[in-house]
């Protein structure tokens, strides 16, 4: 079957399907990625009709980069024997098939017309987060026409019935972190200078940031904005721009002081300052504060093996109910820290496997000067910090795609990394 439909289907016309889908793909984001799953299933049926795949998984898993990735979501499999909660641990594993068939896919297609065109793979994201950004504050706007309330502006109520505001900033990170690498000199992704354009459209994401209010999408901004600050500030001669780049931080701090995030901030101080007891507290805060606790005990109880690939939100139910942590059973809340998730599902090595994954990349980018990708896997380690990125299917298709895009989609064949 699939040697008939390749009759049909050239591989110069595969190339340009996948191509579109790629792009296609990239533009949703934004949106809470509404098509990626039925996306990766037609890349997974052309890529079994390109043929030749015993070949293509012994390319991948001569990779260290790619086994560096994906030995996270093999272990789960292995982890099943350490799982009561089996129906549980499926699911998290069928959320996580993109953690392995999209750096499969990426590395393994052969596709010259991507790699010829793989910038276009960023400007589609661009173009996803520009569009969603003028769809949600136009939405917010004639809300808070009709209520007169502010909060119709900011965080979950102007991201309402699309995204969370806080998976929504890491696209919007992104984009700023790339166009000003290529607006400085510092790492060219696009042909054209446009200048201009990209400095109005980084200027118009950082205030859509504001907006979000996301606590860590704000946090990565301000750190954006001094790095990028200072490197500008050395970089350029000009008295005049050097006076404008010193008052951005400024201007930025204003803009988030007047935001809902002041609000959140306090109460996010108040929680962890506060003598009460946290257990009833429904607070964003304090309900992760009671759940990194709790999972620490979780893991203090299973140190080197986890409690296995499906239990740990069934373990964390007893540890409330027996604690009398009733806002927490209420939200049925995890830590919120990928981290504690990997380290509680499957002990040291899960830990490890965690931290190989981040930090290998990190390295090899480093010494290569391979900028982009260096800041993109700094970004997932510090959302790591306050989101289980690995355990919801956005975060995971989301840090799939672009790291495979950034590790294994590479203009010269992957050329100057491992492999």
């Amino acid at each position: 079957m699939a040697a008939r439909i390749q009759m049909i289907l050239s591989k110069k016309l595969i190339d340009k399907i996948v191509y579109w889908l790629l792009l296609a793909f990239a533009f949703s984001f934004p949106f809470g990625n509404i098509y990626g799953t039925i996306i990766i299933i037609l890349l997974s049926v052309l890529w079994i009709i390109n043929g030749d795949i015993i070949h293509k998984l012994k390319t991948a898993f001569r990779n260290r980069l790619f086994l560096s990735y994906t030995f996270l979501f093999l272990i789960q499999f292995i982890w099943l024997l350490n799982t009561s909660d089996l129906n549980r641990a499926f699911y998290l594993i069928r959320c996580n098939v993109s953690m392995f068939a999209l750096p499969l896919l990426f590395l393994t297609f052969e596709n010259e017309l991507l790699i010829l065109k793989r910038r276009n793979i960023i400007i589609a994201l661009i173009l996803g987060c520009i569009t969603i950004s003028i769809i949600t504050l136009s939405r917010g706007f004639y809300r808070f026409g009709s209520t007169r309330d502010f909060e119709m502006l900011f965080y979950s109520q102007l991201t309402k019935n699309f995204y969370h505001p806080g998976f929504m900033s890491i696209h919007f990170s992104l984009c700023i972190i790339v166009l000003l690498l290529d607006v400085l000199g510092v790492e060219k992704f696009f042909s054209s200078e446009k200048t201009l354009l990209k400095s109005i459209i980084i200027g118009w994401f950082i205030l859509f940031l504001v907006f979000l209010s996301s606590k860590i999408g704000l946090i990565v901004l301000i750190l954006i904005v001094i790095i990028s600050g200072t490197y500008g500030f050395i970089k350029i001669k000009n008295n005049l721009i050097r006076a404008l780049i010193l008052l951005v931080p400024f201007l930025l701090c204003f803009f988030i002081y007047k935001s809902e995030f002041k609000i959140r901030i306090d109460n996010a101080i108040l929680s962890l300052t506060t003598k009460e007891n946290l257990n009833s507290n429904e607070e964003s805060t304090a309900l992760r504060i009671t759940a990194v606790k709790t999972t620490s005990e979780l893991i203090k109880n299973n140190l080197l093996f986890g409690v296995g690939t499906g239990d740990v939100w069934g373990d964390l139910r007893r540890y409330y109910f027996v604690d009398g942590k009733s806002a927490c059973l209420k939200e049925k809340v995890i830590p919120h820290n990928q981290y504690l998730n990997s380290f509680s599902k499957h002990g040291v090595i899960g830990l490890i496997s965690l931290l190989v994954l981040l930090f290998f990349p990190v390295f090899i980018s480093r010494k290569e000067k391979y900028w982009a990708a260096l800041f993109f896997m700094v970004l997932i380690i510090l959302n790591c910090l306050v989101e289980d990125v690995f355990e919801v299917q956005n975060g995971v298709v989301f840090t799939s795609f672009f790291y495979s895009y950034f590790f294994l989609l590479h203009p010269k064949n992957k050329g100057i990394l491992p492999g």
